[in-house]
């Protein structure tokens, strides 16, 4: 009977051990198939994952022509020391100055150089202010082939001086306060409607103590005792304001329609189906714009002066955009053929 008791007892702990070790088999394989296919998903990602998809989402954005913006020389005559802005490089222009090179670093804009705003000023007899209203903006920003002109004014550039101090026991203490305040209010106006489609305020202050530089409160670690550095700093502060503004608006401003340039070109350039013009990005010519083709047949003149008063011209073939730098454009023959250097190349959509 105790031989019999102890065979039993020898199978059940075979079998326990058999048992355990199927367990411990089973679990072990569980473990390598998840680690395998978990090296499997980290290798072939979904293609429309969301990581992937961020990064296709971040391509297109970067990928997207930049809206092109005018800015126009800011009106001051609301300030109550203008004698300040001569402290600033390039005076009363330097502030406008500031808000183009912050639009460049940003490099969401396409920001039109001043030379040529300059030129239809002059040619709108608007040379001699070089700052425009609300009404006529639109119109000059068309002639410049943007989609945006910003407006804006200075209302507030200031300077404040204060020395404070107190006597003890025979000696002196103080301090010396200097600080900058500069307020700017700018427009940003639809070239096509008209419609001023967004505006937006910077104001900063300043403060300099015994030399030591505060913008908003916050020290810089510069020491400066220089007046003009106060008010840049200050002028450069505010204009941040206006760009963060503008960043939060950047899908409503790029979505705007197109501008159709109105500067025509010429062919400067013809090699088997493609043509360069010697018009590019800073006169408006843009990826996908096409161009008419046209050729002069004939010239009619004055009989009393002999002056060309008209040039007829005929199309001779029709051009799509599609490299295009500051001053010049590559495109496709879309149709017509026979296109020669010297043929105008004018936008028609």
């Amino acid at each position: 009977m105790v031989i019999v008791n102890q065979m039993n007892k020898t199978k059940l702990k075979s079998r326990a051990i058999a048992l355990l070790t199927t367990q411990s088999v089973i679990a072990t394989t569980l473990l390598t198939l998840s680690m395998l296919i978990a090296q499997i998903s980290q290798e072939i990602k979904p293609a429309y994952s969301n990581e992937n998809i961020e990064e296709n989402l971040l391509l297109a954005q970067n990928n997207q022509e930049r809206v092109r913006l005018a800015v126009m020389d800011f009106d001051y005559s609301s300030i109550s020391n203008p004698s300040y802005l001569n402290l600033i490089e390039g005076s009363g222009r330097g502030v406008s100055d500031i808000v183009v090179n912050q639009l460049v670093e940003s490099g969401q804009y396409r920001v039109i150089e001043r030379s040529r705003i300059d030129t239809v000023l002059n040619e709108q007899n608007l040379g001699a202010s070089g700052r425009v209203d609300t009404s006529t903006a639109a119109e000059i920003g068309r002639l410049l082939g943007v989609e945006l002109v910003m407006v804006g004014s200075i209302t507030q550039f200031d300077l404040q001086d204060r020395n404070t101090g107190f006597g003890f026991a025979g000696f002196g203490f103080g301090n010396q306060t200097k600080k900058a305040l500069v307020t700017i209010s700018t427009r940003l106006i639809n070239t096509t409607t008209g419609e001023i489609l967004m505006s937006a305020e910077g104001k900063s202050e300043v403060t300099q103590v015994d030399g030591q530089l505060r913008v908003r409160g916050i020290g810089g670690g510069t020491s400066t005792n220089n007046h003009a550095t106060l008010l840049t700093t200050a002028t450069q502060d505010a204009v941040k304001d206006i760009i963060a503004r503008m960043d939060e608006k950047r899908g409503e401003l790029t979505s705007i329609a197109k501008v159709l340039p109105t500067a025509s070109g010429l062919v400067a350039d013809v090699a088997g189906n493609s043509v360069i013009v010697n018009k590019g990005n800073q006169h408006g010519y843009r990826q996908g714009l096409k161009l008419s083709i046209g050729r002069v047949s004939r010239e009619i003149k004055d009989p009393s002066t002999g002056q060309v008063i008209r040039r007829v011209t005929e199309q001779v073939g029709i051009v799509e955009i599609n490299n295009v730098d500051a001053n010049s454009s590559e495109g496709r023959i879309i149709s017509g053929s026979g296109l020669r250097v010297g043929d105008i190349a004018s936008p028609m959509e």
